[in-house]
């Protein structure tokens, strides 16, 4: 017995570890959201500066160290259940562990569901009904494989789990079921209960009551969960997640022929019976493997979750007709490996951060008539990039993810982009409405086989649909966008199609490219609105026009740029040489033309003498006379006297 101990202590401690390695993985989300208001990326957008959302208003160090004990102790759960089996203990009905400071009264597996009638008789002091009709929870519950929680009622059902500053409780199942189930005029209620101050809790700075469906199955239906949750996706209010199940393989095994005991220690860990409380024990150890949840959730309200919904880990879920509001972070989340899943006609409003939000590794998933409005960050956001770049110490695949569509959907007033597709391919947006944004559909880094067709985008205060940073063979067609700065951005995107879009009311520019373009194609699009250009492809590279109307395009464009545009270095150069020759011409002809006509220099030139008459006595002037030259003349013919030029 003692080698079976020393090899369950090694094995415990080896997954306690592991469990710590992905414990911080977890908490470090949050802190990320903490400090930059969300988890994801937040790049800048072109144009303006990135809103992150609301921030998260508790207090993440004592959180994240809560969000750490809460995996301990169901980790521990499922290794003392797992060793009480290996030792022969009889736990073929339902038993409790003293966990720290508290219970948890653990569901063995059995063919009947577990109903309110069992939990009165199982935990009478801990599963109270409450003056008001109302029950109150004190006590954790774990599921275990094989085992099924059935809260329901056709009256309606109000179900508190207690939570306040002197701890909090919660409803995980391990590979086991939960069926929450109420009518349309009874719906069954959960949530997180202060009972001293009578009213729920809102503080989740010490934690708050949570339920998570940890592998197995969930259905969920006509059922409203308020206030629940803290911290991580885990523990984020209603999580359906993923399990490893190395623990669970004998959790439904044969159990006759075994001494069956109520009381027995397991290395220092008390089973406990059901009924009234015993004293309180410690606990320690871990567990490990896997299993995908599924689930089914129709007409369900997640309101005032620290996450609305999270998924990770899940295969096959459908959800229909259910509201996500009001949450501390995300609304709906698919974290990681969710695949095969279809979200119909979901609402996500109010919430800090994304109303919608799929992260990396989530393949298979259609989203239709998903209604997001009013939220801190993005409206819905598809992430389908790969899990690492590169060699990594966690050996994370850098597989990118995709087979994913958006349609007939809204996104509506939210603090950043309606849509955001990142990395991934064969992703379809379709049918879809994006009004009021900073941006209506934005995809982005990597992304591979982007098809934007037929919606509609209207009153974006920067770009209505934008494709930056990466993406290749993005299509673009049949959009109709109006009332944007412009209708359509590309920058460094390869490869895109740009065709038969109606661009109306744009402010600056119908299409703008910008960077390496390489093989974008604007065609037969109509733009209207005004500006200083409808297409703009002076700051792009590889980037080609034809077949675009804008005739009813108004040119903004000042004079002076628009003679800088005319006048191009080259322009003027060329413009100058032609001027040149043009007058050199024009005078060779003029010289021809004048050549035959070709007369003396002198001729309209006269001698001067034909302006005088000659010699001119000074008297006739009324000067004195001249004076007689020494010498003696020759008398002038005629008596005349000789006289002195003038």
């Amino acid at each position: 017995m003692s080698g079976l101990r020393a090899t369950i202590l090694r094995g415990a401690t080896a997954l306690a570890i592991g469990g710590g390695l992905v414990l911080t993985g977890v908490a470090a989300a949050p802190a990320a959201s903490a400090a930059t208001g969300g988890s994801g990326s937040t790049a800048t957008a072109p144009g303006g500066a990135t809103p992150v959302g609301r921030p998260y208003e508790g207090d993440p160090d004592k959180e994240a160290r809560l969000v750490s004990a809460e995996n301990d102790r169901i980790y521990n759960v499922r290794a003392l259940a797992s060793a009480a089996r290996w030792s022969g203990l009889a736990v073929s009905q339902p038993y409790r562990l003293a966990t720290g400071s508290s219970y948890t009264l653990v569901l063995v597996a059995r063919g009947a569901p577990y109903t309110i009638d069992d939990l009165t008789e199982l935990a009478p002091s801990t599963f109270v009904k409450q003056p008001d009709g109302s029950w109150l929870l004190s006590e954790n519950i774990v599921v275990e494989n094989g085992a099924t929680l059935r809260l329901a009622s056709p009256d309606g059902l109000r179900i508190h789990l207690k939570s306040n500053h002197d701890g909090f409780v919660s409803i995980v199942t391990q590979a086991g079921g939960l069926q929450v189930v109420g009518s349309a005029k009874s719906p069954v209620a959960i949530d997180a209960w202060d009972p001293q101050a009578g009213a729920v809790d809102t503080q989740t700075s010490d934690g708050r009551a949570y339920v998570r469906v940890q592998g197995g199955t969930a259905t969920l239906k006509y059922a409203s969960f308020s206030h629940l949750g803290f911290w991580s996706g885990t523990t984020g209010g209603v999580s359906l997640t993923g399990t490893d199940l190395t623990t669970l393989d004998q959790a439904s095994g044969d159990q006759q022929g075994k001494t069956k005991r109520t009381t027995q220690d397991v290395f220092g860990n008390a089973i406990l019976p059901t009924g009234a409380l015993p004293s309180t024990g410690g606990s320690s150890a871990s567990a490990g493997a896997y299993s995908y949840v599924s689930a089914l959730v129709q007409h369900v309200t997640f309101d005032g979750n620290a996450y609305g919904l999270f998924l990770t880990s899940a295969d096959g879920v459908t959800m229909s007709n259910a509201t996500v509001e009001h949450s501390l972070i995300d609304g709906l989340v698919l974290h990681r490996y969710v695949t095969n899943s279809t979200f119909t006609s979901v609402q996500s409003t109010d919430n800090a951060m994304d109303g919608v939000k799929m992260t990396r590794a989530s393949t298979g998933i259609v989203f239709s008539q998903v209604k997001a409005t009013d939220n801190g960050r993005n409206g819905i956001t598809l992430n389908g990039s790969g899990l690492a770049d590169g060699p990594n110490s966690a050996g994370m695949p850098t597989t990118t993810y995709g087979n994913n569509a958006l349609t007939d959907s809204t996104s509506a007033d939210n603090g950043r982009y309606g849509v955001e597709v990142i990395g991934g391919k064969n992703v379809r947006i379709s049918g879809s409405t994006a009004t009021g944004n900073q941006m209506g559909i934005v995809v982005r880094h990597d992304a591979d086989d982007v098809v934007i067709r037929n919606n509609v985008v209207k009153d974006s205060t920067q770009n209505g649909i934008a494709v930056v940073d990466g993406p290749s063979a993005t299509e673009v067609s049949e959009n109709s966008i109006s009332g944007a700065d412009i209708g359509v951005y590309l920058r460094g995107a390869t490869g895109s199609s740009v065709t038969n879009n109606t661009v109306t009311d744009a402010r600056m520019h119908g299409v703008t490219t910008v960077g390496a373009v390489d093989g974008t194609q604007i065609e037969d699009n109509s733009v209207r609105g005004s500006g200083p250009s409808a297409i703009d492809l002076a700051r792009s590279d590889g980037a080609a026009q034809q077949g675009n109307t804008t005739v009813e395009w108004h040119s903004t464009k000042p004079f002076l740029v628009t003679l800088r545009a005319i006048f191009q270095p080259l322009t003027v150069l060329w413009t100058v040489l032609l001027l040149v020759v043009l007058i050199a011409a024009i005078g060779g002809i003029r010289r021809r033309r004048s050549a035959g006509r070709r007369e003396h220099p002198y001729a309209k030139l006269a001698p001067l003498s034909s302006f005088t008459r000659g010699a001119v006595d000074p008297v006739s002037l009324g000067l004195p006379p001249a004076p007689t030259a020494r010498g003696s003349h020759a008398a002038d013919p005629g008596g005349a006297t000789p006289q002195t030029a003038s």
